[in-house]
């Protein structure tokens, strides 16, 4: 099962101008205004490029993204006054993409694949710009890139047993089970302990395992098993499936 950027649209209220898409099995909110201004609001079955996310309360929802196959009403100018404008507005773009292209080579942003044809370099691809070392991340993603830079995982993950032990003296209680999100309880994420790939789903290495995408009041079945080299891999059912993540830097 690949991973992906895409999220199909599965409900959308176009008087209210909000919906639902689901991509990896997650459930996301999106507003029409984190789609820009496409000519025709989303539809059920249409495909959005998630170019960034992030969780609420109530969920997970898209912050920004692209309604694929859809232009933009900025694409759809008509107009003399309006082309000379989008002839300035181009010529502004090119020097900002150019700043971007520098920027990209001396900062190292990548962009994301994680199949063959995940992104196509003749389509619209979304960066992920920000750092992941400078604040915390709960998303596959970002987590994945951290260890893949550093080859180990960020410094508020701690182990299952760190993390009974931090559960008893923050709370007092005597702990019985992952009932509850460690990373709104307890302020960390659980990960760094051994990964025995005991059924042989994944080729031979030495494997860790760390929670991504914490969503819910729980841990979840969403995991990252990575091992040195970059080697890492995603399950979103406690392991019976996985889907390797690779990084590739943009060309």
């Amino acid at each position: 099962m690949p991973i992906t950027n895409k999220a199909t649209v599965t409900q959308w209220n176009e008087e209210k101008g909000f919906g639902f898409a689901t991509a990896n099995g997650i459930k996301y909110f999106v507003h029409i205004s984190a789609l820009g201004h496409p000519v025709r609001p989303p539809k059920v079955g249409d495909t959005i490029i998630i170019c960034s996310f992030g969780k609420t309360e109530k969920g997970a929802r898209i912050e920004k993204g692209i309604l694929d196959g859809v232009a933009s009403r900025d694409e759809q100018v008509t107009s003399p006054v309006r082309k000379n404008y989008r002839k300035a507005k181009k010529s502004k773009i090119a020097v900002i993409v150019a700043i971007c292209i520098a920027l990209a080579f001396a900062f190292d942003i990548y962009v994301v694949y994680t199949t063959p044809d995940d992104a196509p370099r003749n389509k619209k691809v979304c960066l992920l710009k920000e750092n992941p070392a400078e604040k915390e991340y709960t998303s596959r993603l970002h987590v994945a890139k951290y260890i893949c830079d550093n080859d180990r995982l960020p410094s508020y993950y701690v182990t299952k047993s760190e993390g009974k032990k931090l559960y008893e003296q923050k709370t007092g209680k005597t702990f019985v089970k992952w009932n509850f999100n460690p990373h709104t309880t307890l302020g960390v994420m659980i990960g760094g302990d051994y990964f025995d790939n005991r059924e042989g789903r994944l080729p031979t290495a030495y494997y860790y395992e760390a929670d991504v995408d914490y969503f819910g009041n729980n841990r979840g079945t969403n995991r990252l098993v990575y091992s040195s080299g970059c080697n890492i891999y995603y399950t979103t059912d406690h392991y019976k499936t996985f889907s390797k993540i690779v990084f590739e830097k943009q060309p």
